[in-house]
Parts: structure tokens; sequence; C-alpha cells
């Protein structure tokens, strides 16, 4: 199966709300983190709510289950500049920008702690409409030893699979989502 596949398997089994979510992004997770030779908890998986002011965190564990929010239109944030453009954007020097450092320090997980240093993102898109973020970082002591670039083949991988499984994703967020 697919990922498109199992997220529609996960949608039947659980059916939308909070439990599906956390499936999907498990499912979403691993399939990007293999794609582009990551760890998954350096995958995160943002959501706009159903008012349209902020993007909710299904991705990774901890940030879901505290509810982590961040605003749509924050200045500083990857995200943020990603959903409000509905472009790609690769940044492999995110050590040397201004960007929002809470993701590195997010408990309980394989990564918390350790500086993000490149980053790449890509709008989720359904019916030409920005519904959320797939960001992915790789994470260092320093730039080096986090591992190479992000290319413009990444993207086109992620991209690839962001088409394959927001038409199921969708399916899982309840309205209203907050």
């Amino acid at each position: 199966m697919g990922i498109k596949e199992d997220i529609k398997a996960i949608s039947k089994d659980k059916g939308k709300g909070k439990d599906g979510l956390s499936e999907a992004g498990r499912v979403i997770a691993a399939a990007v983190a293999k794609a582009v030779g990551v760890k998954s908890d350096e995958v995160a998986l943002l959501l706009l709510t159903t008012t349209g002011n902020t993007m909710r965190f299904i991705w990774p564990p901890p940030l879901f289950q505290s509810n982590a929010a961040l605003p749509a239109d924050y200045q500083n944030a990857f995200a943020s500049s990603v959903l409000k453009t509905m472009k790609g954007k690769v940044d492999n020097k995110v050590s040397e920008s201004k960007h929002l450092k809470f993701f590195e320090n997010v408990k309980g997980m394989e990564t918390s702690g350790v500086p993000i240093q490149k980053m790449i993102a890509v709008p989720l898109v359904h019916e030409q409409k920005a519904i959320g973020v797939l960001e992915v970082s790789r994470k260092g002591k320093n730039p080096d030893s986090a591992g190479p670039n992000f290319t413009p083949e990444d993207g086109q991988k992620l991209v690839a699979l962001v088409k394959e499984f927001v038409p199921a994703l969708v399916e899982l967020v309840p309205n209203p989502f907050f």
C-alpha cells in the first residue's frame, strides 16, 4: 500500500479527529523521513485551523499532544512564509537566519535540544488553497554534522508526496478544527 491508501485505511478505522490525525502524522512523517533521509522527529506537519488564524502541529507527537500552534502570519516563522506564498522554501543556513527556535527545544524527541541547521518546507494544498505546511529539518551541532544540504530534488520528492497524501489527510480533519 502507498501513503494515500494507508491514510484512507486510518480514516476508515479511526475516523475524523485526534486519533486519526495522530496516526496519519506518524505515517506521513515516516514516509517523508525515508524520502529525504531524515529522522521522523525532524519532520513537522502543521494544519491551518478553521479560523485560518493559526496552524496546529499534528506532528511531532509532543507538539500535537500539547495542542501547540503558531500564528499563521507570524513574520519569523518559516511555515508562515510558505503558507502565505504557497511556494516551497529551502534554507541550508538556518542557524544563520532569524527563525523560531522552539522546535529545537521540544522535549521528548530523539533530537531534542539539537539546533536546526537546514530546513525545507512545502505547502499542503487542497483545492487550490493552502491548508498547512510540511517542514523538514536537518539538526546537528553544526551544518556539516546535520547532513547534506536540501536540494531541488528533495523539494520535488516532498511535493509529490504531498500531492499523494493531502486528499486523504483532509478527510481526517474535524470541522471545526481548532
